[in-house]
């Protein structure tokens, strides 16, 4: 059975920019972060489907936002025979990534300032068990969704080394030569 579509599905910071150039190494047109795609989605409330379809069609493989802030249901009905991707990493480091590139206090990344959230400096405890519970019942429902369909499920930790040998078999590719690649590798250890 041929592959329709590609998509990571977890939550960013986990390795979405490493897997992002290993699409592209194994010869696969994707696409990652894309701004105005994820603003338009946002300001419709995240209804707008149609104008991310129209972008998915063009591509193959995705990862970051917004393809990762979608849901996942709808994508896996809209394109089917579609594989998809969860990249999990230690919630302590996880977290540590998330503050330092969505805190106004460091944005170590230089992200416009339209995406820093000022509850990282104002509530940070409570950002911090607000993040962690929402990744969790994220991935669990996830997980739960998959259940019965674990060849269209690969789970993997990027951030702990995990690489070619556990999405080539997946995708059904062969491994290219050399590590797999690794993009932001100093926020992977928090």
């Amino acid at each position: 059975m041929n592959i329709n579509k590609i998509f990571e599905i977890g939550v960013h910071k986990t390795g979405t920019s490493s897997l992002g150039v290993a699409y592209k190494q194994l010869g696969y047109k994707s696409i990652g972060w894309r701004p105005v795609a994820y603003d338009k989605f946002i300001e419709s409330q995240y209804t707008d489907y149609k104008s991310l379809f129209n972008i998915i069609d063009q591509y193959e493989a995705f990862q970051d936002g917004p393809w990762h802030d979608c849901d996942f249901k709808r994508l896996d009905r809209h394109y089917p025979n579609s594989k998809f991707i969860v990249l999990e990493r230690d919630d302590e480091s996880w977290i540590r990534s998330m503050e330092l590139h969505n805190s106004p206090a460091y944005n170590i990344n230089k992200i416009p300032d339209k995406y820093l959230h000022d509850e990282w400096v104002h509530d940070r405890l409570n950002t911090i068990d607000r993040k962690l519970k929402w990744k969790k019942e994220k991935y669990n429902t996830i997980k739960d969704y998959f259940k019965d369909r674990q060849d269209d499920l690969l789970i993997m930790n990027i951030c702990s080394g995990e690489g070619w040998e556990k999405l080539c078999p997946f995708l059904n590719k062969e491994a290219p030569q050399g590590p797999f690649p690794k993009r932001n590798v100093s926020h992977c250890r928090g």
